[in-house]
């Protein structure tokens, strides 16, 4: 039997999103910026067009990730309640911070590194990669419950300490979601069946409030998970 991940429980508010905007220069993660909210109201479509550095072998690039059905993805959140919660955990993004990161023709994807806040409340933030796998530099870091320095973001980044520190999401991703139109995304925490941390991705609009989608959608997921596919 494989060990079970160390995911915090306390006051899991699933948290998430840091918005970054993809910017030309990169950061390594030791570096710290104050960081300006950007429109949540933005709707920009996600480009296609990969990153003259990346390529088909690399771990981030435009196709990583592939939807699952919602059999699946109900699974997964259920052995999530059972082994970590008393109920499903979600988190909603807004359409524009994603739609932000991803308008940068240097952007692949988006990394969602896990991170624990100082009240130990479990964060996701999402992060713009290029195809060589390193980190956008970002003016704005973004959460629900308000901005934050990346100063802020780098220790919550450090708090965390569960086997799985991010998962990658290829650009590709995101059309899929937004198919229909730009949306906010549901994050929710779920287990495989090998009891590995999952983030499984749907529209708002698709998804019920323990975020179970209908028996006509997907969940998206298959990402790229660090370790060993960690960005830099």
């Amino acid at each position: 039997m494989p060990s079970k991940p160390k995911l915090t429980k306390a006051a899991l508010a699933i948290a998430v999103a840091i918005a970054y905007s993809c910017s030309d220069q990169v950061i390594p993660m030791e570096s710290s910026q104050s960081a300006v909210a950007g429109s949540a109201g933005t709707t920009a479509t996600a480009r296609t067009g990969n990153s003259s550095s990346s390529s088909s072998t690399s771990p981030f690039n435009v196709s990583v990730g592939a939807p699952i059905e919602h059999t699946t993805g109900e699974r997964w959140i259920d052995n999530y309640v059972k082994d970590y919660a008393s109920q499903s955990e979600t988190y909603h993004i807004k359409a524009g911070a994603l739609a932000e990161i991803l308008s940068n023709k240097k952007c692949v994807g988006i990394s969602f590194a896990y991170a624990q806040d100082f009240q130990k409340r479990l964060h996701v933030l999402p992060m713009g990669v290029d195809g060589d796998g390193k980190i956008i530099l970002s003016k704005t870091v973004y959460t629900q419950n308000g901005d934050i320095s990346w100063k802020t973001a780098k220790s919550w980044i450090s708090n965390y300490t569960g086997p799985v520190q991010s998962h990658f999401f290829g650009q590709n991703t995101f059309q899929r979601l937004w198919a229909n139109g730009n949306a906010d995304v549901v994050i929710t925490f779920a287990v495989d069946d090998n009891n590995n941390p999952q983030l499984l991705l749907a529209v708002a609009n698709s998804t019920n409030s323990a975020g179970k989608v209908s028996s006509q959608s997907t969940y998206e997921d298959a990402s790229a998970a660090c370790p060993p596919a960690c960005p830099k």
